[in-house]
């Protein structure tokens, strides 16, 4: 039987802001869910830019556009990766994104949302494990459940909020960059 490891954020600068918040019940989730991607953005800088504005995560995008079959849009993609030899943490979450957009038809816009919303789930559930039931914070796992649903559902609406998002490398640049600007609470 396989096992998990709750692998969390390193205890640098970039991230003591947010190790500092993250489940405070006296905390509002938009600010916390803000400091998600500060933190994100003030360890990596530009590179998580690129790294969500790349081709490939705009090729996911495309197949949302063009597919309604989750199995062939997969497979697509997969051949996408394995032809540009890439791999990496926004690939790996625009699949994910890909296939709940496709299979929910929810078009680019659900496929943007999905991709955000993803990413900022697994900045959550690798920290928020440590401080359940902790003084201040979420009391059980249920409610960091709940927590983390609300900081989703924050972050879709935020993706929501920044315009319709391009399939085409330039335009999803672009609009990549402003969604990250949005979420880091600077648009």
């Amino acid at each position: 039987m396989g096992t998990s490891k709750n692998v969390p954020s390193p205890d640098t600068p970039p991230w003591k802001p947010l190790l500092a918040i993250l489940g405070r019940t006296d905390v509002p989730p938009e600010r916390q869910a803000q400091e998600i991607w500060r933190s994100a953005y003030a360890e990596r800088g530009a590179s998580l830019v690129d790294e969500f504005a790349s081709p490939a995560v705009a090729a996911a995008c495309g197949l949302v556009s063009t597919s309604n079959d989750v199995l062939a849009a997969s497979a697509a993609f997969s051949g996408h990766l394995a032809t540009a030899g890439r791999a990496g943490f926004a690939n790996e979450i625009a699949r994910r994104a890909l296939l709940r957009a496709v299979s929910t038809n929810q078009g680019v816009a659900g496929f943007a949302r999905e991709l955000f919303a993803e990413a900022t789930s697994y900045y959550v559930s690798r920290d928020l494990p440590s401080f359940v039931g902790a003084r201040g914070r979420v009391e059980s796992v249920s409610r960091g459940m709940e927590f983390k649903t609300q900081i989703k559902a924050i972050v879709r609406t935020t993706v929501a909020t920044t315009g319709q998002p391009s399939p085409d490398p330039d335009g999803w640049a672009n609009y990549a960059a402003t969604v990250i600007r949005a979420l880091r609470g600077l648009a």
